[in-house]
């Protein structure tokens, strides 16, 4: 369970930004579950606004810890903010922010079984906590049981109130376990799947996504046992709710595509890094209460050449 549980865990980690924090929650067994602490900053090239020229960046901290454990339960805690920032400003904006504080419940059923619920609280606004109407909200609920040796369960219950798209809608989903060797391993469900494929000595493949617009795939060659360089694609989005919006349920979207390399590895026992280095296209900012492929309102910004760190702390 824990194996199964860990590659999820990861793969959401390094994958997803602004996804992770709902779904590793609960899904490590209460007596397993230690604290972390997760560091994430883009830094891009200055690039064309409709303004003028302008650089931006996106930083991000979540810090989890269990505040009681024990074999068969425990009580964690989630805290998280991350910051979009544009200089100079942009049509009076030079910045967005999203801070999140959770709760979390662990229950053991038997050491094959496991339920848990998580709350998250928070707002993603250019002024955060400004108002009730940019505040967010999420509850997530996971029932997981086996399937057999090699395969597993995991069914849950998501509503959040800052989806891409089906915003504030309870919406089930499910995921099956499937990892009959070391070299291939996925999880395959709804809202998103994982796969990682060791097809060679020293080659993999890695696959995310969110169903249905967020894409996150590379393939890897091991330089060693545990470091590994990457090349790959990325196609996401982060939502906001401006303050003093007219509709209520507008919110602000910024969409890139990314191409990609990099190079992760742990530095020590206790510390995952991973630096990357690529180009971002695509770019564009619009404004709907969904997410749309072709919004008819978006404004585009110039392509940039970007640099990632990420650090990963376990305490």
């Amino acid at each position: 369970m824990k194996h199964a549980f860990g590659i999820l865990v990861y793969l959401l980690l390094f994958t997803s930004q602004g996804y992770s924090q709902g779904m590793m929650e609960g899904l490590t067994p209460p007596a397993q579950q230690r604290t972390v602490l997760s560091y994430t900053g883009l830094f891009f090239d200055k690039a064309e606004f409709p303004q003028e020229r302008a650089s931006t960046s996106y930083q991000s901290v979540d810090f989890s810890t269990p505040i009681y454990k024990s074999d068969l339960q425990s009580v964690s805690l989630n805290l998280s903010g991350s910051q979009y920032l544009v200089d100079p400003a942009q049509n009076e904006i030079s910045g967005l922010y999203d801070i999140k504080f959770g709760l979390g419940y662990t229950r053991v059923i038997d050491d094959k079984r496991l339920w848990s619920v998580n709350a998250r609280y928070g707002s993603a606004s250019d002024r955060p906590f400004e108002s009730a109407d940019v505040t967010t909200l999420g509850v997530t609920a996971f029932y997981s049981y086996p399937d057999d040796e090699s395969s597993r369960w995991l069914l849950l219950v998501d509503y959040s109130n800052n989806r891409p798209i089906l915003n504030n809608i309870p919406l089930p989903g499910f995921a099956y376990f499937y990892n009959p060797s070391k070299e291939f391993r996925s999880v395959l469900g709804i809202p998103f799947a994982t796969f990682n494929w060791q097809f060679a000595e020293k080659y993999g493949w890695d696959f995310f996504t969110l169903v249905p617009w967020i894409i996150k795939t590379s393939v890897y060659y091991k330089v060693t046992d545990f470091a590994k360089l990457y090349a790959g694609v990325d196609f996401s989005q982060i939502t906001y709710y401006l303050y003093g919006r007219q509709n209520k349920d507008d919110r602000l979207f910024y969409d890139d595509k990314k191409i990609f390399v990099g190079i992760k590895s742990p530095i020590s026992k206790q510390i995952f890094a991973d630096l990357e280095a690529g180009h971002s296209f695509d770019r564009r900012f619009f404004i709907d209460e969904n997410y749309v492929p072709d919004p008819d309102n978006a404004v585009s910004i110039g392509n940039a050449f970007y640099f990632k760190l990420s650090l990963r702390f376990i305490l």
